[in-house]
């Protein structure tokens, strides 16, 4: 396996495709585009590295947690960062890189992290199997997501703010509704760990990738499985919409980022560079760009 150095003094072994390669640290956490694009931030075992999108130089550490990063997400103003940790989440100023509160109600590890489309709500999902609801202006809880028998994996938000989605541990993604905190439906079928969701951009169809090789389309208003897009003998750790809605990344265990038709499921391209499981994808805001962070202790950024 490489080492840090060799990552971040190098980019002569860069794959096709690729524009850079970061690492400084082991991801085990998410990675995220800020929302204007000029920003990359990524979870690790020291921190959270912002990183700008365009060069591939640092911009800050965000360095406090005693425990590792699992989680990682922009505000939509782009003003704050928020990390979770072990029953922690702080939240940071992005410009300052300095810590302005922090959030202590979670049990476990803050496995995941999604602010609504407002940017008045934080939702975090955690290992102790709930979700809780924050509101930004108070910094207090507002309502807790009780339904999950296994540690939540993955959050999102719909596009029209109306519903959150929860993926666990226990094989099912629970569809809440946004204000009250109410389960709304639970979509059924994935047999192994459902470590991703993320919604269409329309806020009709969500996405699902899990540890059984598979990632599923449903609908997101009936809770309906529509079709399965894709299986693998490998685990399928992240999966994401671009923001045209055409087209879903796929990140899995065998170390590619697999970009397939959102409507057939067919494959577009396969971008190849990582050596280890890739635990993350993620689009730009324009969708020109792909960001996918590794097992390998690496961020590759590709040009779509």
């Amino acid at each position: 396996m490489r080492t840090d150095i060799d990552q971040e003094t190098s980019q002569s072994d860069l794959p096709d495709g690729a524009k850079f390669r970061l690492g400084k640290s082991s991801i085990i956490g998410n990675i995220v585009f800020s929302p204007d694009g000029t920003r990359l931030a990524v979870a690790g075992d020291i921190g959270t590295w912002i990183y700008d999108a365009e060069s591939g130089e640092e911009v800050s550490l965000l360095a406090g947690h005693t425990e590792y990063v699992w989680s990682v997400a922009y505000s939509p103003d782009g003003t704050t960062v928020a990390s979770g940790s072990y029953e922690e989440i702080w939240l940071w100023d992005s410009a300052t890189g300095q810590p302005t509160a922090t959030l202590s109600e979670h049990r476990d590890y803050v496995r995941a992290l999604a602010y609504s489309p407002d940017g008045s709500t934080l939702v975090s999902g955690g290992a102790d199997n709930i979700g809780l609801l924050w509101d930004v202006a108070s910094e207090e809880t507002k309502a807790t997501l009780k339904g999950h028998s296994g540690s939540i994996r993955s959050l999102a938000y719909s596009p029209d703010g109306s519903t959150i989605a929860s993926a666990s541990s226990d094989e099912t993604v629970i569809l809440w509704n946004a204000t009250t905190g109410q389960s709304k439906t639970a979509l059924k079928g994935h047999t192994h760990v459902v470590n991703s969701v993320a919604f269409s951009p329309d806020s009709s169809t969500i996405v699902t990738g899990s540890s059984d090789g598979t990632a599923r389309l449903w609908d997101a208003y009936t809770g309906r499985r529509k079709s399965i897009l894709a299986e693998h003998k490998f685990y399928i750790w992240s999966v994401a919409y671009s923001p045209d809605g055409s087209t879903i990344a796929v990140g899995g265990r065998d170390g590619a980022v697999r970009i397939l038709d959102a409507e057939t499921g067919k494959s577009k391209s396969a971008l190849k560079g990582h050596i280890g499981s890739v635990r993350s994808v993620a689009f730009s805001p324009d969708g020109n760009i792909i960001a996918s962070a590794s097992e390998d202790h690496s961020a590759l950024v590709w040009e779509l």
